[in-house]
């Protein structure tokens, strides 16, 4: 019913003996990208910059098992994203750099056993890319984003003990995996169209 590697995060600071000079490199980084950021601020490509850097740091926390820090960045790289989207409300970029914050935001604090917050972080995750997917052609990335979403939530109502609930979202996340090849079709034949 539910996969625990939807919540897994590995890579190369797992193994790194002292990652400090990498976390301190990512913490400059982000300031001399908000830094130029800040110099042009009508440069978009600054401004995805400033967020890369923060979901960097981000990931580097989270794989080193910093919880905290992890969830403070995240929750910066989140707001950093939802200031945009108030600047920008189509632009559907920033949609997709909100939807990685509330995913990641999720998984933080379902590590910390903070289920019901996990929860609706994931439902926030799910509503952005369910907005994204209502305004584009839907993608199987999306939907496969969607699914995910899906999955996570029921996964946070099965631990909630909502296991009926948990049910009908992981068969949701079900449903939609198996009209992947139709949607991929359908996209595909929309791309062909368009150009």
């Amino acid at each position: 019913m539910y996969h625990s590697k939807c919540f897994r995060y590995s890579g190369p600071y797992t193994l790194a003996h002292d990652v400090e000079p990498t976390l301190q490199s990512h913490r400059d980084e982000i300031v001399k990208r908000a830094g130029l950021a800040a110099q042009e601020p009508e440069n978009r490509l600054r401004q995805h910059d400033v967020f890369h850097g923060f979901n960097k740091l981000g990931k580097a926390l989270l794989e080193t098992n910093r919880l905290d820090e992890a969830l403070r960045t995240y929750r910066e790289a989140r707001d950093l994203a939802l200031g945009y989207l108030g600047q920008e409300p189509e632009n559907e970029h920033w949609r997709g750099y909100l939807y990685v914050s509330h995913d990641r935001i999720g998984t933080i604090l379902f590590k910390q056993g903070r289920y019901e917050e996990a929860l609706q972080a994931y439902r926030d995750c799910l509503a952005v890319q369910e907005r994204l997917e209502d305004r584009t052609p839907k993608t199987t990335v999306g939907q496969k984003n969607i699914a995910r979403s899906h999955d996570k939530i029921g996964a946070m109502l099965v631990q909630l003990g909502r296991n009926e609930e948990g049910l009908k979202a992981q068969s949701e996340a079900h449903a939609i995996r198996e009209r992947l090849p139709e949607i991929e079709r359908e996209s595909r034949e929309w791309r062909d169209g368009y150009f």
